[in-house]
């Protein structure tokens, strides 16, 4: 299966998590005022049902934004905002990927089991946790059939399964932090108030866990990487100096 093909599959598997999150929403009776598939600048935008949903250039990952302030969405109680995240959650990890698999048994016949293909597709990651979230989409499919359509729908099986461990990961700003944070609210009060600095906090790591492995082939094979790094470094520092030059400026004004 191409790359091409497996990134097209992982924006299926991501659409259908945010659809989770809509479902959840609807169940609890939270309002929704955007939806949006990817991040960045704007490629497509439409309302439907008085939800803003757009599709940007960026096509990684999405979220589902509750209507009002932050200081209404916590009037919710604790359990519908649960409801609410771990409704994505709970979509990528068991729905998706056993709707998948009872398409596949219509396919292959009685000698296809969805239980023990379920399993194994938990057994990847058991067997090798941490391989499987190093190796990211690169290792799928793990399991291949002789119809092309199965291949599709175990593959999107798999990534689902993928998608939703690692958004079941309690660091913040991904479902399983959201969740936890949520729980912790009762013992530690004053979480609500530094929510900015927890995400902020969450997307550090989840940039740091992005740039090890490129962070690890430049020095792997520093003698070549070596001009990258200085340019990259540059940047960086051009950056950072123009935007303290702007802050500056602005202060003075």
């Amino acid at each position: 299966m191409s790359f091409q093909e497996i990134i097209l599959i992982m924006i299926v598997a991501t659409i259908v998590h945010e659809i989770g999150h809509l479902i959840g929403a609807k169940v609890v009776g939270i309002k929704i005022k955007e939806a949006s598939l990817g991040f960045g600048p704007i490629l497509l935008e439409f309302t439907l049902q008085s939800i803003k949903f757009k599709i940007c250039w960026i096509l990684l990952g999405g979220y589902v934004m509750p209507a009002g302030s932050d200081k209404e969405f916590f009037t919710y109680s604790k359990k519908r905002r649960v409801v609410l995240t771990a409704s994505g959650v709970i979509m990528s990890i068991v729905i998706l990927p056993i709707s998948c698999l009872m398409i596949i048994k219509l396919i292959e016949g009685d000698s296809f089991h969805v239980v023990m293909k379920f399993i194994d597709l938990i057994r990847v990651f058991l067997n090798h946790p941490l391989q499987y979230f190093y190796s990211g989409l690169t290792i799928f499919p793990t399991t291949t059939y002789s119809n092309e359509l199965s291949n599709y729908l175990s593959c999107l099986a798999e990534i689902s399964l993928f998608l939703g461990i690692v958004n079941a990961l309690p660091i913040p700003v991904l479902d399983g932090g959201q969740i936890v944070m949520t729980m912790l609210e009762n013992k530690m009060p004053k979480i609500k108030d530094k929510y900015t600095i927890i995400n902020g906090i969450g997307y550090s790591i989840i940039l740091a866990i992005i740039l090890l492995p490129m962070i690890e082939v430049f020095i792997t094979n520093i003698k070549t990487t070596f001009p990258i790094i200085l340019f990259i470094g540059f940047i960086i520092y051009r950056v950072v100096k123009i935007n303290h030059r702007f802050e500056k400026g602005s202060k003075d004004i």
